[in-house]
């Protein structure tokens, strides 16, 4: 009867600890998206009032990031310093897997940071500022999105996993 408890228990417990997991993913990217923003921001003020290539700004960003963008940047930065004959286009989709794998970014943001990336240094200073500007908005609005799915989603998919893993229990009781 005492191992039934503590299994119960421990079913219970696991299943609050998967609901406080979904709901903190929700949480991240939110974060995520704003580190983003900012970073895109800083990338705005670097082409505005200096004369950096994109290997420069890459790294001025290492230093200016968090760790979810900084290993992102480092590599960026090192495979435009080699001279190895890699367009830009092929360098990003090296480097790309690691926005992928290190952040709760959807396949969305990504090709459209990815697509920013792409057409800086393309054009003059006040077309790559507007595509910084018209990227941000887009972000922002998903933002606003993600806000309300931090609120619902997040706490329906906490509650929902606990209260699933309870009727299981009560179910096997």
């Amino acid at each position: 009867m005492q191992i039934k408890f503590f299994i119960v228990g421990i079913l219970i417990g696991s299943g609050y600890l998967i609901g406080e997991y979904v709901q903190k993913v929700f949480v991240n990217r939110h974060k995520q998206i704003n580190e983003l923003i900012r970073v895109l921001e800083l990338i705005r003020i670097e082409i505005s009032f200096s004369m950096y290539t994109l290997e420069e700004i890459f790294s001025h960003m290492i230093s200016k990031t968090t760790s979810d963008y900084k290993n992102f940047f480092f590599k960026m930065q090192r495979s435009l310093r080699r001279e190895d004959g890699k367009s830009l286009d092929e360098i990003l989709n090296e480097n790309i897997n690691i926005l992928k794998t290190d952040t709760y970014l959807k396949e969305e943001e990504l090709m459209e940071f990815k697509k920013l990336l792409l057409s800086l240094g393309s054009s003059d200073v006040n077309s790559q500022q507007r595509m910084i500007d018209l990227t941000i908005e887009n972000l922002k609005k998903r933002t606003g999105e993600l806000k309300e799915d931090v609120y619902k989603k997040g706490n329906l998919y906490k509650k929902l996993i606990t209260f699933s893993v309870i009727a299981i229990c009560i179910i096997l009781y």
